[in-house]
Order: structure tokens, then sequence, then C-alpha cells
């Protein structure tokens, strides 16, 4: 007896074996040894993560950051959620992080980093400004929540309270920190802003890993406003401590350098203003905060993510095979043309002598072979390297000889 039950599409079931895979095991953690990784020109990576036995293709798009160079044959983690990739109906690991096996690792793209940046100049003493006596307008780049805010601005309210201070909220920790802070610093060039203090508390090198990419280090490198980088505790040292202007012990060391002359108060009129402002602001970005979360966690949304990342494979695909396709029609192009150029050079009138031939001559012409000889005197012979001068005494008919 047959099945009553419809027959499914093949996008259907692709579809419907997706969200099983995200729903139903959701996010993963990986640990194996990288295998055949590539970056293709968009900036998205491909590799394998593969063990003893097993192996698994994985993804890593461009926009999520990492703090090390990945390359085949490396131990790493991987965390992340499992997807199909529909144009080939494989499953594979979408990767939101990755980060190499074990703290030495670390350690050591801590050291390649602050190597590379060394070289091209980012800690020269040259190019670092000082900072200014009386900072009126002050730029602040951490967390909103925690106490490090709190600490800035308290100490700045308790020794400052005429200093008016933009606070760019970043996140300072986990995989899109980088980019949040790198992001805020550009925001806050576009104030007038005396000094920017960056910064987070303490924590493991983990924590603060974020403070040591190259993305944080070329924002800070890049801003037109002198920076104070304020990073963990005393004993914790950064990349971009090294790139900043000044480093401060602290986060409140920072904020009492840029506060070190008191200045008359302002009207509390102002502080009111600028507190109704501050909270109205936080409403503000709370209600667009929560309609964002709202989005991000909508079906449709996540579905367009998918689709959107398919395509972008599709289009590396695409590129490569265009890549190899140019390679081949220029090899063909260039092995035609050599076949060509041999054809037109044994064409060549003195082609023959080459081969140990030679022509014969009398003054400006050469002799064919429908002249007789009897009618010269003399001719030349005419070799590749050399003319010989002959007189023509006895001249009789050639005989070839059959063969039997």
């Amino acid at each position: 007896m047959g099945s009553s039950k419809e027959a499914m599409t093949v996008a259907g079931l692709t579809q419907a074996i997706t969200l099983l895979l995200r729903d139903e095991i959701g996010v993963v953690r990986v640990t194996g040894e990288i295998s055949g990784f590539t970056a293709a020109a968009s900036g998205h990576r491909y590799f394998t993560l593969k063990d003893e036995s097993s192996q698994i293709d994985c993804v890593m798009w461009a926009s999520r950051t990492l703090s090390f160079r990945p390359k085949s044959g490396m131990q790493v983690v991987v965390q992340g959620r499992l997807t199909v990739y529909a144009n080939r109906g494989k499953y594979q690991i979408d990767c939101d992080r990755m980060t190499a096996a074990g703290q030495g690792d670390l350690y050591l793209a801590f050291a390649a980093l602050k190597e590379e940046l060394a070289i091209r100049g980012y800690f020269d003493p040259e190019r670092k400004r000082p900072i200014p006596a009386l900072p009126l307008k002050i730029g602040v780049v951490t967390s909103s929540t925690g106490a490090v805010i709190q600490d800035i601005l308290s100490t700045l309210n308790r020794r400052s309270p005429h200093c008016q201070i933009y606070l760019c909220a970043a996140t300072v920790q986990g995989e899109t920190a980088p980019q949040e802070i790198a992001t805020a610093i550009a925001a806050l060039q576009n104030t007038d802003a005396d000094v920017l203090i960056v910064g987070r508390g303490g924590g493991s090198i983990e924590d603060l890993w974020a403070f040591n990419t190259g993305l944080v280090a070329e924002a800070i490198f890049n801003s037109r406003i002198p920076i104070i980088s304020a990073v963990g505790h005393e004993t914790d040292f950064t990349i971009a401590d090294f790139v900043a202007d000044l480093r401060a012990a602290t986060p409140t060391a920072a904020a009492e350098i840029v506060s070190q002359y008191d200045r008359d108060i302002l009207c509390q009129q102002i502080n009111t203003w600028e507190s109704r402002m501050g909270q109205s602001l936080q409403r503000e970005i709370q209600n667009y905060r929560q309609r964002l979360n709202s989005l991000t966690n909508s079906y449709a949304l996540q579905n367009f993510g998918d689709r959107l990342h398919d395509r972008a494979q599709q289009l590396d695909e695409a590129e490569r095979d265009m890549q190899k396709s140019l390679v081949r029609h220029l090899r063909q192009s260039s092995t035609k043309l050599d076949g060509i150029t041999a054809h037109l050079k044994s064409l060549h009138p003195l082609s023959p002598l080459s081969r140990g031939f030679a022509l014969l001559k009398s003054g400006d012409r050469f002799i064919g072979n429908d002249d007789s000889l009897s009618t010269f005197a003399k001719v030349d012979i005419v070799r590749q390297s050399e003319v010989a001068q002959a007189k023509i005494e006895k001249v009789s008919p050639q005989v070839y000889d059959r063969p039997k």
C-alpha cells in the first residue's frame, strides 16, 4: 500500500533538518584539529575540524572576530550551532567563536601581534600626544554596566563636576567586544571631546583579550583625540596600553589624571539638564534594545541570515571557479601562441639555413630553382654564417636514381 503522507520538496526537507539541528541540538562546543583552512577574498573562513576518527565542515563569517591567526594543524575549540548548507545538502558548524587550545597559544598570539605593531611604529614615543591639562569634555569607552563606569563617573563628578562626559558604551569582553570598542572609539571622533578614556576592570588574559586585538589597536592608533588606556589592574598590560598615548594603572587612576585640577562647579540647572538627558537617553536605548531583541529572536530574521550566508558561500565558490577557468584559458592561449610562433619561424625564407642548407645568389637576387646555372659565370653560396664565391665551369642535368 502506498503512503498517504504528502511528499516533501528537497528545500522543505532541508529547512526541516536545519530547524531540527538548531532547535534540538542548539549551541555546541567542539575541539579538534583544523584541516584545509582557507580564507576567501570576502573574509569568510572555511575549514574542516577533525580528530582521529571523524571530521566536520566549519564556516566562520568575516563579521566574527578572531584573536589569533588560525592555520591547518592547529588545535582549537569552536563554539557555534549546527546548520545546513542547502546548496550542497551538507551540515556544518556555523562558528561564533574560536579559541586556540591552551593559554600558551594566547600568549603566543599576544607576542606576535605586539612584535608586528612595534615594527609598524604603533608604539613609537614620537607619535604619542600629551594629555590636556584641563580637559572640559571627556569621552569614555567601557561597559555601561558594572563597577568601572561607576568608579570613573564617581571620580569625575567628585573632582571635576563641570566636565562634560561622553559615554560610548561597548562590550569589553567576548566575541563582539573588539568591534564594539573600535566602533565606539571611531564614534567619539565625531565629538568635541578633549581626551578619551578606554578601559575595563581586571581579569584573566581571556577576559582582557579584546584589548589585545588588531581592531582595537588600529582604532586607538587612528584616533585624532589623545587616548588614555585603563585596562585591568596595575599589573595587567595589554596591546592597547602600548598603543595609547598614556597608560593608567586602573580606570579610577585614569579619571584622576583627567581631573587633577579642580574647577568651579557649573550651575545646578545644567547638571539637572544633563541628568534628565542621560535618563531619557537610557530609556530610549532600553526601548530600542527591547525592539532589537524582539527582531533578532524572530524566525524571519534568523531565516534571512541563513539564506544570506548560503548566498555568501555560493559567491565564494563561484569566485574560485572563475579563477580556475581564467587560469585554464590563459594556459591554452599561451600554448596556442607558442605553436603559431614556431610555425611562423619555419616559414621564414632563411629558416632552411639553420638546418645546413645553402642559397645561391647572383648580385642582389637569389637564384631560383627555375634558373639554369649555365647562364651565370659566378655565384655566391650563402650559408647561415658564411658566404662563398664560386665560378661556374660546367653544368650537367641532375639525375635521380629511382628506388628499386
